[in-house]
């Protein structure tokens, strides 16, 4: 399969023939809002409050609230390549204040429980696949999805899946409008 090309919104950068390699990465697949946000009209969207990394939809006594996270799910037989996604999760109020409350902190680690907020094309009911989310000081979370749930999802994450089915997984990507 022929290299990959891609203009990267976050650095400006045009690749091409990316290959997955460190000179030459692939795309994250990326997503500009979690899905409980995009579900809303247009005056709910005005009132709920998000950012490219953080996301609250506050409804009568009770708000969801969502932050944009890391997940890197390995190619077999290949230890330098990896399949990036950049999902929302959702959190419990408590977990998403603390996570603002640090938010700048380089050196604050955290660990919180949360789902997937975020569909995955590919997977079938991704966001009831439930993960830990992992704080990186100044870099977005890596979430590691529950190795006890029986999921896809789960055993991609585990066992990786093929540089084809990654590459072909991007190339189906880039024909969406993921940053919707």
């Amino acid at each position: 399969m022929t290299g990959i090309d891609f203009d990267c919104p976050c650095c400006r950068t045009s690749y091409r023939e990316s290959d997955g390699s460190p000179l030459r990465p692939w795309p994250a697949l990326a997503f500009r809002r979690p899905d409980a946000f995009l579900d809303l009209g247009p005056d709910r969207q005005r009132q709920a409050q998000a950012t490219d990394d953080l996301c609250i939809i506050s409804g009568p006594g009770h708000a969801d609230c969502f932050i944009r996270t890391v997940m890197s799910i390995p190619v077999v037989q290949d230890p330098v390549r990896r399949l990036e996604y950049g999902p929302w999760v959702s959190l419990e109020p408590r977990d998403f204040d603390d996570y603002v409350e640090h938010y700048e902190d380089d050196c604050y680690r955290a660990t919180y429980s949360g789902r997937l907020a975020t569909a995955l094309p590919g997977y079938e009911a991704a966001m009831t696949v439930p993960v830990l989310v992992s704080t990186r000081g100044p870099y977005r979370p890596m979430i590691t999805p529950d190795s006890t749930f029986d999921h896809p999802l789960v055993r991609d994450f585990h066992g990786g899946v093929t540089r084809r089915e990654a590459e072909l997984r991007i190339r189906a990507f880039q024909l969406q409008d993921p940053m919707s």
